[in-house]
C-alpha cells in the first residue's frame, strides 16, 4: 500500500473523528454550554418588570443570597470583583496573591423604611481567626437554617481558603493544587450585625465547593463543581462531565453520587418537599433526588430549561427561581474584566404543577415519573442592569426580585408590578 493511499485513509478516519467529536460533544458545547448564537431578550420586552441598579452602596462580588422570608432581611456573600478575577476557584482563578481581604456578609432589611443606605449593615465575625489570624474569608456560596423558635439563623459558608504547608505554614502554589476550601458554621439572629463562629468543617470529600444546602441541623450537601482541585482533569470537565454532590455529617463526609455522571453540578437547594434540586452549568438540566437511607441520592426527576444555570432558591410558595447564564462565553470574559465588559443574565421560574394542569403558552412543560414541572422566563437582560447575575431570589411578600453575581459590580433589585 502506498503512503498517498495511507495518509488518505488516515485523513478520512481524521474527518470522521472530527465529525462525531463536534456532532455529539462541541456542538452542544459551543451553543448549548458556552451560548453562541443564542438569542436575546432585553428587560424592555418585560413590561411587567422594573429594575433599579444599587451602585453606591458597595455590594459587588455578591455571589450568593438568601432571604429570611419572615423579617425580609436579605444575606449576601459579597467580595470585591476585582479580587475575584484573581482568587475564584470555582472558575481556575488560582492566584492566591490576589485574593480578597475583604470578604464579608452583608444583611439589607428589604422591607423597611428610610433609603437602603440606611438598611445595610456589614456583619463582622466572632472567635473566627481566618488565615493566621488575619480574620478573612474568601466566600462563594453558602446556606441558611432558621430556627423558629429560637430565631437563631445558622449560617453556612464556602471558605476558599487558600492553601499552605501544614508542617512549616508556608504558602503552596495554587495554581498546582487549587485552594484549600472549607465550610465555616457561624451563628446570629435576623438583625443583628454579628456573627459567632461555631466551627470549621475540613474534609478530602471537600474539593471544589460551590453551593451548599443544610438538610437538618447537623447535616448537609453540597457540590463540588469540578472533579479536581486545579490541573488538566478540571479542564476537561466542561467536555466529558465531572463534579459531584457530596454529603456531610459532623466530621463525616462521602460522595452521594457515585454512580452518576454530572456536568458541572453548581448551585443546589433543597426543596420544602425534601427534595435536592441540582443545577448543570453545562446542559441546562435541574435534575430532581431524593436521599436514601445510606445517604446517597436517587434521581427522580429532570428538568431540562436548555440554558446553564448557576443558583436556585425557593421562594415562599415554593417556586425555584433560577439565575441562569444564556451566554456564558460572555460570562468568562467579563469574570476577567468585571468593569470592562458585561455578560447577559436570564431568570426562570420553575414551578411543580398538577399532572392534570394545562400549561400556558409561555412556560414549558417537563414531566416524569409522577412528577410535573413548568418553567419560564421572568426576565432577561444584556448585562446592562443585570450583569452576569449568578443568583436571584424572590420575595413573594413585596413581590421583588434581588439578583446579584460573582463578577458583578453591584446588585439590582427588580419590582414585578
Amino acid at each position: 500500500m502506498t503512503s498517498g493511499r495511507l495518509i488518505s485513509r488516515a485523513s478520512i478516519v481524521g474527518i470522521v473523528f472530527i465529525a462525531i467529536l463536534y456532532q455529539f460533544v462541541l456542538k452542544s458545547l459551543i451553543f448549548g454550554a458556552l451560548g453562541y448564537g443564542r438569542k436575546l431578550q432585553f428587560l424592555k420586552d418585560f413590561p411587567n418588570i422594573q429594575c433599579e441598579k444599587i451602585e453606591n452602596l458597595g455590594l459587588e462580588g455578591c455571589e450568593d443570597m438568601w432571604l429570611h422570608d419572615k423579617t425580609g432581611f436579605l444575606y449576601m456573600a459579597c467580595s470585591s470583583s476585582q479580587s475575584r478575577v484573581d482568587w475564584l476557584p470555582a472558575v481556575g482563578h488560582l492566584n492566591a496573591t490576589g485574593r480578597g481581604l475583604t470578604d464579608r456578609m452583608a444583611v439589607l432589611d428589604t422591607r423597611g423604611p428610610g433609603s437602603l443606605a440606611s438598611r445595610l449593615k456589614w456583619l463582622s465575625t466572632e472567635n473566627f481567626s481566618g488565615i493566621n489570624g488575619d480574620g478573612t474569608l474568601n466566600l462563594h456560596g453558602f446556606d441558611i437554617r432558621a430556627d423558629e423558635q429560637t430565631g437563631i439563623l445558622h449560617v453556612l459558608l464556602i471558605n476558599h481558603r487558600p492553601p499552605f504547608d501544614p508542617m512549616t505554614g508556608k504558602p503552596l502554589d495554587a495554581s498546582k493544587i487549587g485552594a484549600n476550601s472549607t465550610f465555616e458554621q457561624f451563628q446570629t439572629k435576623a438583625g443583628t450585625n454579628t456573627m459567632r463562629h461555631v466551627r470549621t468543617y475540613a474534609n478530602d470529600v471537600i474539593k471544589t465547593p460551590n453551593r451548599v444546602a443544610w438538610v437538618t441541623e447537623d447535616t448537609f450537601v453540597f457540590t463540588n463543581y469540578l472533579s479536581a482541585k486545579a490541573g488538566l482533569r478540571s479542564k476537561l470537565d466542561p467536555l466529558i462531565g465531572g463534579g459531584n454532590v457530596a454529603y456531610c455529617h459532623h466530621d463525616r463526609c462521602k460522595n452521594a453520587s457515585p454512580s452518576i455522571n454530572m456536568a458541572m453540578p453548581n448551585g443546589l437547594v433543597r426543596g420544602p418537599e425534601g427534595v435536592i434540586y441540582v443545577p448543570s452549568t453545562i446542559n441546562g438540566s435541574v435534575s430532581v433526588y431524593t436521599l436514601t437511607a445510606d445517604h446517597n441520592l436517587r434521581v427522580i426527576h429532570t428538568i431540562k430549561t436548555g440554558i446553564p444555570i448557576d443558583n436556585l432558591s425557593v421562594d415562599r410558595n415554593g417556586d425555584i427561581i433560577a439565575a441562569a447564564i444564556p451566554q456564558a462565553y460572555k460570562w468568562i470574559e467579563t469574570s476577567k474584566a468585571p468593569f470592562d465588559k458585561i455578560a447577559p443574565s436570564t431568570v426562570l421560574r420553575i414551578r411543580r404543577i398538577s399532572k392534570n394542569r394545562g400549561n400556558s403558552e409561555e412556560s414549558k412543560s417537563s414531566s416524569s415519573s409522577g412528577l410535573d414541572y413548568e418553567f419560564g422566563k421572568i426576565m432577561e437582560d444584556d448585562g446592562s442592569t443585570l450583569p452576569g447575575s449568578t443568583v436571584a431570589v424572590h420575595d413573594v411578600e413585596t413581590g421583588r426580585y434581588f439578583m446579584g453575581g460573582a463578577m458583578s459590580p453591584y446588585i439590582t433589585i427588580c419590582e414585578s408590578r
